[in-house]
């Protein structure tokens, strides 16, 4: 008898199902919560672009992008700051005093922000209010975050304020007031958010007085010195993220910059997935790294292979849905955005996207493994390229020359991390695996949405194509979830007594 052939993919090992089951848990709660949030997010759009003019959804959109930038700018990184300090202490006090170090400088910094925005930008004015209530939320959460609990994320974040954005903003549109009311509404959601967040992480470290005095070893200055680098790269992503829009309503018109928001629109819906894995594989990060030197890089790379592999997944066929019919997902918004500069924006954004997520939680990894200043250089990178490439190919390319620039930061800003971690702590997961998981959305969605989309799609039509094979590829995977560890995934939605992370 000849001897059994090897298994293609290595047994899941004790250490590396414990952590994979975790982030399965927390991946599941915050995916749920991001897919509801992305949904508000995308309704809001839709009502938005169906109920006022171009001209006015423009201004309302580059406001809101506006104050997210803000947001970030406010939020000064301490949410990473407090993802990698706090669990490696979370005594009561000792969380308590972490979140008074970080959040006078937020709640200064979001003050003079409003007051800036208000006096320089004033489509902003109506919103900039809310901006220290969204910073004392996000600094809140950020802390129930950091002691890996997901739950009030889910709930406040992704439900309760998209939610309460998309009935605001649709009430508004229903009573027929002015534009600028738009974006009252859209910010009163933050001011239920900062009261619930604030009662979550109050439910986390308790009453002030347990504890008094214990203040533990990590005080303002180590804090900051860790956290200023990631400030500055958070800021500078987001920019990354929200500025394009900006930038598009500067150097062509807001009646652009609305039909690029639609065009662009669908990358948040593969971005949620992406960005739910990362948020909870950044603690596990931190435990794996903190543990026995010897298991560290073994387990890094596993977990890190298998949670990209998952990324894929989730997030590929979203993009290949729309690339294969581009002017199908366009017509969900009306005949006035389906235009030739749409479809090329969303094509050119689609292809990037799929880039970005196969490179995996990159920039989570180089920051629980201390680089905060790689990041930071690394997105100071991205945005000059953004911002450079934006003010040379808009005026000559108009809105397709902002996907470009967009694609191109986003991509350059994955693989410098990528090459960073190779270098710095030998990052190199199993590649077959992800091989495999890119190739079944590509087979099982990609193609048959564009076979499709070349005798034309309605609208519905596309939806309709993209439910049929949705549901053949999740088929697929199921078939091969031993190979793509999807059966990990599944055995982390589980209840598990040894399970000490809180989804």
């Amino acid at each position: 008898m000849s001897p059994a052939r090897p298994p293609r993919t290595p047994p899941v090992t004790d250490g590396e199902h414990r952590h994979l089951r975790a982030v399965a848990r927390g991946s599941a709660a915050t995916l749920a919560g991001a897919v509801l949030s992305t949904l508000a997010g995308f309704g809001l759009v839709l009502v938005v672009t169906r109920s006022v003019p171009p001209d006015t959804a423009g201004r309302f959109f580059a406001a809101t992008a506006v104050f997210l930038v803000a947001l970030a700018t406010a939020g000064l990184g301490t949410d990473t700051g407090l993802a990698r300090f706090v669990l490696r202490d979370d005594r009561p006090d000792v969380v308590r005093h972490l979140v008074r170090v970080a959040g006078i400088p937020v709640l200064l910094v979001a003050c003079g922000l409003a007051l800036v925005l208000a006096a320089a930008m004033p489509d902003a004015r109506p919103l900039v209010w809310a901006l220290p209530l969204a910073a004392s939320a996000d600094l809140c959460l950020a802390a129930v975050r950091a002691h890996a609990l997901f739950r009030s994320t889910v709930v406040v974040d992704r439900i309760v304020r998209p939610g309460l954005q998309v009935l605001l903003v649709a009430v508004v549109l229903l009573l027929g007031l002015p534009g600028a009311w738009l974006a009252v509404a859209w910010a009163a959601a933050y001011a239920g958010s900062a009261v619930l967040a604030g009662r979550a992480l109050a439910a986390v470290t308790g009453p002030a007085g347990r504890g008094a005095g214990e203040r533990g070893q990590v005080g303002p200055r180590a804090f900051w010195s860790f956290t200023w680098p990631r400030a500055v790269a958070r800021i500078a992503q987001v920019a990354v993220q929200r500025l394009d829009i900006v930038l598009v309503a500067w150097l062509l018109s807001p009646s652009h910059a609305a039909v690029y928001t639609v065009a662009t629109r669908f990358v948040v819906f593969g971005q949620l997935a992406n960005q739910a894995v990362s948020t909870v594989v950044q603690p596990r990060f931190t435990m794996i790294l903190a543990g026995p030197p010897d298991e560290a890089p073994g387990l890094v790379n596993r977990v890190f292979g298998v949670t990209t592999g998952w990324s894929i997944l989730l997030a590929w066929p979203v993009y290949l849905a729309v690339a294969g019919a581009p002017a199908a997902y366009l017509g969900w918004f009306g005949s006035s955005y389906v235009v030739g500069e749409a479809v090329a924006v969303a094509l050119v954004m689609a292809v990037g996207m799929l880039v970005a997520v196969a490179s995996g939680p990159v920039d989570t990894l180089l920051l629980m493994t201390g680089r905060s200043g790689r990041s930071l250089a690394n997105t100071l990178v991205a945005l000059a390229l953004d911002v450079g490439l934006c003010l040379a190919l808009v005026p000559r390319m108009g809105i397709a020359g902002a996907a470009v620039a967009w694609v191109a930061a986003v991509v350059v800003r994955c693989l410098l991390a990528v090459v960073q971690l190779r270098a710095e702590i030998g990052l190199a997961p199993r590649i077959g695996p992800l091989l495999l998981a890119a190739a079944l959305p590509v087979g099982c969605v990609g193609l048959p949405v564009a076979l499709a989309g070349l005798a034309g799609l309605s609208p519905s039509a596309w939806l309709v194509a993209c439910v049929l094979a949705g549901g053949g590829y999740a088929a697929v995977v199921w078939r091969l979830r031993a190979r793509l560890a999807v059966d990990v995934f599944a055995a982390g939605l589980r209840p598990a007594r040894s399970l000490a992370v809180a989804a």
